[in-house]
């Protein structure tokens, strides 16, 4: 007879790393869970797939019913329940998704929020949840979603067409570490494209009628844009709030209330992740990489990619680690 399957645990550390790029201040706790055994079996990944752009993918069982709490940052979260159901919170505001409810939920958050997801115990899913930054969404004219007189959290529930739902059932039909590869890389980016399309498109001319936008914020708009044209590149925060006509700390202080995150961290990941997604698509030379992330020195730069990654330059440029 041949040995029973066994299916992989997902631990607290695992989990906590998952979600570092996603969500800050993470808490997990469940009912009769004792800390050191593993909360879900399965499989859960996650891909940056261009900066701004981060897909999770979860295939796992709830052992034990886990409950997580964290802080997410501004921007737009595209959640698709493939399998299994879902009960979660953004601030204030509560929404269900799976069986005998809807499979698409789109939130936007002009603001950091609390987030919070109740599962339940030996509960199946399968899902995908779409993260899109503030600066992606204001690239590509998604500026409104960022807008609102009190930083509420906007909900959409929206109905996937059967083509997407298809697609993203195959994106789960892959053999162990497939995840790596490049081209399951290109087959997530482009179902995060359609994902977004779908999403965005189900909204309505903008995103609330009973609210007004808040100004919109110019300096935090030219240095986007500085941002887009690499003239950030290199260039210490000090110089960027001189460029920009503001202090430092006012500066850091309103880019942190925009987007939930510090602008140095922003920043930082920002420019390693062209250099990543250069060395992914481009092939370049590390010393290359470490130019377009605005680094004079490749050992900086190094240190920098694996601090944020998880794996060396040397280890991504070969291909072994994708996402």
């Amino acid at each position: 007879m041949g040995e029973p399957s066994i299916e992989p645990e997902i631990s607290v550390t695992d989990l906590q790393q998952l979600s570092a790029r996603l969500v800050k201040q993470q808490r997990l706790e469940a009912p009769s869970w004792d800390h050191r055994a593993a909360l879900l079996t399965g499989r859960m990944w996650v891909c940056e797939l261009e900066p701004g752009v981060q897909l999770r993918l979860a295939d796992v069982k709830d052992r034990f019913g886990l409950k997580t709490q964290a802080l997410l940052p501004a921007g737009v979260k595209i959640a698709l329940v493939i399998e299994g159901a879902a009960r979660v919170r953004y601030d204030a505001f509560e929404a269900r998704l799976g069986p005998h409810a809807d499979l698409g939920l789109l939130v936007a958050l002009p603001a950091a929020a609390e987030f919070m997801r109740q599962g339940e115990a030996g509960a199946l899913e399968r899902t995908l949840t779409l993260s899109l930054s503030p600066h992606w969404l204001v690239r590509h004219g998604y500026s409104d979603l960022m807008e609102s007189q009190d930083d509420s959290p906007y909900l959409q529930y929206w109905a996937p067409s059967p083509g997407l739902l298809a697609l993203a059932s195959r994106l789960f039909l892959l053999e162990a570490g497939m995840e790596h590869s490049a081209a399951y890389r290109l087959q997530l980016k482009g179902f995060a494209m359609a994902l977004a399309g779908e999403a965005l498109a189900s909204l309505p001319t903008a995103p609330s009628t009973d609210t007004v936008a808040r100004p919109h914020d110019r300096q935090l708009a030219r240095l986007m844009s500085m941002v887009d044209r690499g003239q950030a590149r290199g260039v210490t925060q000090v110089e960027l709030a001189d460029q920009l006509g503001m202090s430092l700390s006012n500066l850091q202080r309103r880019f942190y209330r925009h987007n939930g995150e510090a602008l140095g961290s922003f920043l930082r990941r920002y420019h390693l992740s062209l250099a990543r997604e250069a060395m992914a698509l481009e092939a370049i030379s590390i010393d290359t990489a470490a130019a377009l992330a605005g680094y004079s020195s490749a050992t900086n730069f190094a240190t920098a990619f694996k601090r944020e990654f998880g794996v060396r330059p040397s280890d991504y440029r070969k291909g072994d680690v994708i996402c």
